[in-house]
């Protein structure tokens, strides 16, 4: 009898060739983990294989004249000697084996028990193959699923459609470690996120939620750039692993001020065009990428520009500048500048990656790849459009109504009183346009209350090296240290004028220290401090401080 074999699995076994030498052989190969079952016919070798299921097939090649292919299952033939060209042509045909005869018992057992065990081990394989390859189909089923939620929903969410901005963004992966977002503020500025997180795939892609978030909520409620930027720096430092990190910059054109405001950390430099392409300026990293440094160590302080009447801005991720050819050479920042001069605003998208392509010679880029561009001309277009057709609106049609809203406390700084209210004249039916410039003059006069009147800051502060870094930790500090002695209030009262004009009439009041109004508003416009005032002046039908300074009335029609 067969020795067992460790490991191996019940198999059956068709032995065909004569009864006496089959039964010899069968009793020998007989064991508990191989059945065997004998046949001295060769025409009955079909019914029995349709039959019932066989692991192997021994066949006495005595027994038939003519072979042919198809077999369904691994075939072993017993037989006399055969010269080479006859062996080649049974193997042709698909014979694992050829034992010639007089067959020992021994031999062909173990030659049974080798050949069931490599069958076995390639069952095996083939199954864990199958298993793997419905993990993998799995696997990307749940990747898409994820992308297509992130990609298709959040991010449509969070981007604004923005006549002038253009972007490009192309994976390596399923997932994308660089982003690009832009959305209006309700004061009507354009802010531009760009990021690229350290990386790639998901384990990037995750990285960027809490930045889109930030982005999104911060911008919706009409933050300014520096205190975004501190608080994606400060939940990053706080969420993240240490040896993760986002390089990030953000870009604010500011249209009411008629200003541009950059932060740029860990990005490759962003380019200020002009109209025919070429580079007026480049701006970059000068801070840490996001997520490095804690609060303290942080600077957010940003580089300002007046706004161009036309050109735009111009930025990129390392992986396209970064990316190589066939010889190991970048594509490089010159390269860029160069095309940058020659590409029409139009076309420059399609132009600097069908370059990048090109260049690279590859279907695929070694890294993520972003870039975008903000048109200053057609936003300036768009702003204009906005305040034409502000004129034409029929603001009588809303009917009149109050609403006030005293603050005291650490609930000055826990609340967001320029978004309320722009949330509250929108849901009261006031046209956009409108909201944003009350939202503006609401949101510099409650600063300024807030700031210089109850928590006593200094705008010249700003004016210093990383001052506005330090501006910011002493607001933060100072909010912290708040009581119920200082109060800000405010009121909005929706009503005609004399002329039966429908306006609003606003009016906030502050406990702190006063200021010379009058002082601020008559100094040149070139001065860094009270600008904010300046342009509630701008956007306002009539502006006033009484009780020095510490009470402003505003009315906009």
């Amino acid at each position: 009898m067969m020795p067992a074999a460790r490991g191996l699995q019940t198999c059956r076994l068709l032995l065909v060739t004569d009864l006496q030498e089959g039964r010899s052989l069968a009793a020998a190969l007989n064991s508990d983990w191989l059945e065997v079952e004998l046949c001295d016919d060769p025409l009955q070798v079909d019914e029995r294989l349709a039959a019932q299921p066989f692991d192997l097939l021994i066949f006495d090649l005595d027994l038939v004249t003519h072979l042919e292919a198809g077999w369904s299952l691994p075939v072993i033939l017993l037989g006399q000697e055969v010269d080479e060209i006859t062996l080649q042509f049974l193997f042709d045909l698909g014979v694992e084996d050829f034992l010639p005869k007089p067959v020992s018992s021994l031999s062909l057992s173990l030659k049974v028990r080798a050949f069931l065990k490599r069958v076995e081990l390639s069952h095996l394989l083939q199954q864990q193959n199958r298993d793997l390859a419905q993990h993998v189909d799995a696997a990307r089923s749940e990747a898409e699923m994820a992308s297509y939620i992130f990609y298709n929903n959040l991010l449509d969410q969070i981007t604004d459609s923005i006549r002038g901005f253009n972007r490009y963004l192309n994976s390596n992966s399923d997932f994308c470690g660089d982003l690009t977002l832009a959305r209006y503020s309700p004061s009507g500025s354009i802010f531009v996120l760009h990021v690229d997180a350290m990386g790639h795939g998901l384990s990037a892609t995750v990285t960027l939620l809490p930045v889109t978030d930030i982005f999104h909520s911060m911008v919706a409620k009409g933050y300014a750039l520096p205190m975004i930027v501190r608080e994606m720096n400060r939940k990053l430092n706080f969420k993240l692993p240490p040896d993760r990190f986002v390089a990030a910059s953000l870009v604010e054109v500011d249209l009411l001020h008629e200003q541009v405001n950059i932060w740029n950390g860990g990005m490759p430099p962003i380019y200020l065009l002009d109209a025919t392409g070429q580079v007026v300026r480049s701006f970059k990293s000068t801070h840490m990428a996001l997520g490095i440094l804690d609060n303290a160590s942080f600077n957010s302080g940003v580089t300002r520009f007046p706004l161009p009447d036309d050109g735009g801005i111009f930025g990129c991720s390392d992986g396209l500048i970064d990316q190589v050819n066939a010889a190991g050479e970048s594509f490089g920042a010159e390269r860029l500048v160069q095309l940058l001069q020659e590409s029409s605003r139009h076309s420059l998208m399609s132009s600097l990656t069908a370059a990048l392509k090109e260049y690279s010679g590859l279907p695929h880029f070694d890294d993520d790849v972003s870039l975008y561009y903000l048109h200053f001309g057609e936003l300036s277009v768009f702003l204009n459009q906005q305040q034409t057709s502000e004129s034409a609106r029929r603001l009588r049609d809303i009917d009149p109504f109050r609403w006030e809203l005293i603050l005291k406390g650490r609930q000055i700084g826990e609340q967001d009183v320029a978004s309320q209210c722009n949330e509250l004249l929108q849901n009261m039916g006031l046209p956009q346009p409108f909201c944003q410039r009350v939202f503006t003059v609401i949101s510099e006069l409650s600063n300024n209350a807030i700031d210089h009147g109850i928590l006593g800051l200094s705008s010249s502060l700003k004016t210093v090296t990383d001052g506005f870094a330090e501006y910011y930790i002493q607001r933060e500090q100072g909010m912290r240290n708040l009581t119920a002695d200082d109060v800000l209030s405010i009121s909005l009262a929706w009503q005609p004028n004399e002329q039966n004009i429908p306006c609003l009439t606003i009016q906030i009041q502050q406990t702190g220290t006063g200021f010379d109004a009058d002082r601020v508003l008559t100094q040149p416009a070139s001065e860094l401090s009270g600008r904010g005032l300046l342009l509630v002046k701008r956007l306002s039908t009539s502006l006033e401080f009484q009780d020095g300074g510490r009470l402003a009335l505003v009315t906009l029609e």
